[in-house]
C-alpha cells in the first residue's frame, strides 16, 4: 500500500471540496437553532446511522427495530440495581389517576388498555436477551457515543482504535474472542472487479504485518495533521481507503471504517455529520460506494494507485449529505416558524422518538387531551404528521 505525500487531485475533486465548504458555511446557521431541535436532529441522525451502518455490514434491521434495541439498552442500564434500592413496581394501580410503570408516573389521565399493554411490553423488554442482529446494533450505538467523546482528542492512536473495536463488538457473543485484537488469520474479500468484470480478491494485510501497517498509516495521518500537504478531506479519504486495505481485524472492519470516517470528519470541523447520518447517505448509494472503494483498493498496492474513484465518490457523498441537511433545516425553519409552540413540541417529540402517541404528548408537554387532539388533527391535516392505527392504538409518525 502506497500512501503518497500528496494525493493527485482532479478538477472534479476541487469543485466538490468547494461545494462542501459552501454548505459548511451555510450550515453555521445551525448554531441559531434551539437546543431541543439540535438534540432531536442528533437523535434522529444517531438512529439512522446505527441502522444504515449495520445494514452496510449485512445486518438486516429496520430503523424502527434499531430504535427498539436502543430503548432496551437504556432500560437495561437503568434497571441495574445499586444494591440497596427497592425495585420500582412493574405495575401498580393501573386504573387509577396515578399509574406507575417502572419509574414513570402518568397522572391525571386514565390510560387505555392499549396504552397499558404497550407500557408493559416496554417494561418486559428489559429482560429480553438481544438477538445477534440487535447485538450488532447495540455495539454500533455505543461506539458512536465513544466517537463523540473523542472529538477533542489531538491524535488518533492505535489503542483508541482497538478500544473502539472492543466497544463495537462488546455485545456480540460470537465476537468476544477477537474484539480489540489484531486478526489472527487472513481475511481476503471477494468482489466483482468493475474494470474487468471478473470475480477477484482484495487481499488484506498479512496478519503478521497488520500491526506495523496500521501504525505506519497512523503515523502518516499524524504527519499530515501536523504538516499538511493537501486538503484534510483528501487526507481522510486516503486514510479510510488505507484502513480498508489493511483490514486489521478479523471482523467489523467495514463498520470501523464508517466510525473512523465520522471521527476524523468531526475532528476536522465538519460538525454536520452529527446532525445528519452519513451512513444513511452511503447506504442510499450502496452499489456506487462499494464499486468506487473496490476500484481504488484493487490498485492500492501498485506503483501507481488509482485514487480518483474513491476520492471523487467520497467527496460527492459529502456534498449530497450536506445538501440534504441544508434542505431539511430550511424546511424545518419554515415549519417551526409557522407553528404554535405546542404543535412544534409535538413534531419535535415525533422526530426525536420516531413516533408519538397521545399518552406521550400528555406526559411530556403537560397539556390536556382535548387541546392536544386539536393540534394533532391540524398537524395531520397539514401533512406534518402521519396517523397510524385506530382507536386507542393511534400513533403518529413525522413526515
Amino acid at each position: 500500500m502506497n500512501l503518497p505525500p500528496r494525493l493527485p487531485i482532479s478538477a472534479l475533486s476541487v469543485s466538490l471540496i468547494a461545494q462542501i465548504h459552501e454548505y459548511k458555511g451555510a450550515l453555521r446557521s445551525m448554531s441559531l437553532l434551539t437546543p431541543e431541535i439540535l438534540q432531536a436532529l442528533r437523535h434522529i441522525a444517531t438512529l439512522e446511522s446505527v441502522g444504515a451502518g449495520i445494514r452496510l455490514g449485512s445486518v438486516d434491521l429496520s430503523d424502527r427495530e434499531v430504535s427498539q434495541t436502543i430503548n432496551m439498552l437504556h432500560q437495561r442500564q437503568q434497571a441495574i440495581p445499586s444494591g440497596d434500592e427497592t425495585p420500582a413496581p412493574v405495575f401498580s394501580n393501573a386504573r387509577s389517576n396515578s399509574t406507575t410503570v417502572g419509574s414513570h408516573d402518568f397522572s391525571a389521565e386514565l390510560l387505555s388498555d392499549y396504552e397499558i399493554d404497550e407500557l408493559l411490553m416496554q417494561q418486559s423488554s428489559e429482560v429480553r436477551v438481544l438477538n445477534a442482529d440487535e447485538e450488532q446494533a447495540a455495539g454500533y450505538f455505543e461506539a458512536l457515543n465513544r466517537v463523540f467523546e473523542w472529538v477533542s482528542t489531538p491524535a488518533l492512536r492505535e489503542e483508541q482504535i482497538h478500544a473502539l473495536h472492543r466497544t463495537l463488538l462488546k455485545h456480540s457473543k460470537k465476537d468476544v474472542w477477537h474484539a480489540g485484537k489484531y486478526k489472527a488469520s487472513a481475511n481476503h474479500r471477494s468482489f466483482n472487479n468493475p474494470d474487468t468484470g471478473a470475480r477477484s480478491q482484495l487481499p488484506g494485510a498479512n496478519p503478521l504485518e497488520a500491526p506495523a501497517k496500521l501504525k505506519s498509516l497512523l503515523e502518516w495521518l499524524q504527519g499530515e495533521r501536523e504538516h499538511p500537504t493537501q486538503h484534510p478531506l483528501l487526507t481522510i479519504a486516503a486514510f479510510i481507503a488505507g484502513f480498508h486495505a489493511i483490514r486489521p481485524y478479523q471482523d467489523g472492519n467495514a463498520r470501523m471504517g464508517l466510525l473512523l470516517t465520522r471521527l476524523l470528519l468531526l475532528q476536522s470541523g465538519y460538525s454536520q455529520v452529527a446532525y445528519a447520518s452519513l451512513e444513511a447517505q452511503l447506504e442510499r448509494d450502496r452499489d456506487a460506494f462499494y464499486t468506487a472503494l473496490d476500484r481504488t483498493l484493487a490498485a492500492i498496492h501498485s506503483a501507481n494507485p488509482h485514487w480518483e474513484p474513491w476520492t471523487a465518490f467520497f467527496l460527492s457523498s459529502l456534498v449530497d449529505h450536506a445538501r440534504r441537511l441544508f434542505s431539511r433545516l430550511e424546511r424545518d425553519k419554515e415549519i417551526f416558524s409557522a407553528l404554535p409552540k405546542l404543535s412544534s413540541d409535538i413534531v419535535n417529540l415525533a422526530r426525536e422518538h420516531g413516533r408519538v402517541t397521545m399518552a406521550d404528548a400528555i406526559r411530556l408537554t403537560g397539556s390536556n387531551r382535548n387541546t392536544l387532539k386539536l393540534h394533532f388533527r391540524k398537524l395531520v391535516h397539514e401533512g406534518r404528521l402521519l396517523r397510524h392505527g385506530m382507536g386507542a392504538g393511534v400513533w403518529y409518525q413525522p413526515r
